[in-house]
């Protein structure tokens, strides 16, 4: 290339007056004063202004799409299994595996979101995250912890929330984790034929479970925050469940109940 082929270099040109702003999206003024200077004349600082979009929902969202793409797997496993189609069973197998492992990826994503919008509107003591951090405390013990500090409930509910939790994150970390070079065939039930275990655990029975299961806890806490404590937590959770009541009135009109009447963390059967 001689001098007369390099492209020029051209200006950076500066942004559009103004900030973007989209339905959902959180603004913050951090910081801003005005004051009067010497001369009598009003001065302000420069005006910076703050975004957030809480990822939470959106992420139940990816779950639920995802989750529609493993059901329609499934359904399409059982019609390659009746016919005995083996290239058909083949593709069927890998599209709800994949589609499933993405729910249970969302899923963990969102109660991660979740959990860290909680913790960061409570009371939580600093030296207990430095315990954590020191002992290295499961992820789910953590979460547990923090939502049974956020929200009234049971030692009977906290127990179960803790269970689930470290059930879906098990899932989780499986595909995050998986174990290196081969492993034993597991058998796959719908199929009714031993397979990878990969397969298995990531087939839209257990996909759907850990799905309801996020959903449930997070809508069954959310809209039962502490009337004389965590304002700031209150105030979030009326925004949350704001985009979560349609999300579990979708789930329950395409798949039933997602929780009792009472609604103690009661959902779909517990993943196997």
């Amino acid at each position: 290339m001689n001098g007369k082929d390099k492209p020029k270099k051209s200006e950076e040109s500066a942004p559009d007056a103004g900030v973007f702003i989209t339905k959902g999206m959180q603004i913050n003024i951090p910081r801003f004063s005005i004051r009067i200077g010497p001369d009598g004349k009003l001065q302000s600082d420069p005006l910076v202004l703050h975004t957030s979009i809480d990822l939470c929902p959106y992420w139940l969202d990816i779950a639920y799409e995802q989750l529609l793409a493993a059901e329609k797997a499934s359904e399409d496993l059982k019609t390659a299994k009746e016919a005995q189609n083996s290239e058909q069973i083949a593709t069927a197998l890998h599209v709800e595996f994949t589609a499933g492992m993405q729910v249970i990826m969302a899923s963990a994503v969102a109660m991660d979101a979740y959990y860290a919008n909680v913790k960061d509107r409570i009371d939580f003591p600093n030296d207990l995250t430095r315990t954590w951090l020191e002992k290295g405390t499961a992820r789910y013990k953590q979460i547990a912890e923090v939502l049974r500090r956020a929200f009234p409930m049971t030692h009977a509910t906290a127990k179960k929330l803790r269970d689930i939790l470290k059930q879906n994150l098990e899932f989780r970390n499986k595909a995050v984790h998986p174990p290196v070079g081969t492993t034993a065939p597991a058998l796959h039930p719908e199929l009714n034929k031993v397979t990878d275990w990969r397969y298995v655990t990531f087939r839209y029975y257990n996909a759907k479970a850990t799905a309801g299961l996020t959903l449930s806890i997070i809508a069954q806490t959310a809209s039962r925050p502490p009337k004389d404590k965590f304002s700031a937590l209150t105030s979030y959770c009326n925004s949350l469940m704001a985009k979560v009541e349609p999300m579990v009135k979708r789930w329950e009109i395409r798949f039933g109940k997602l929780f009792g009447e009472k609604g103690h963390l009661e959902t779909r059967p517990t993943a196997t």
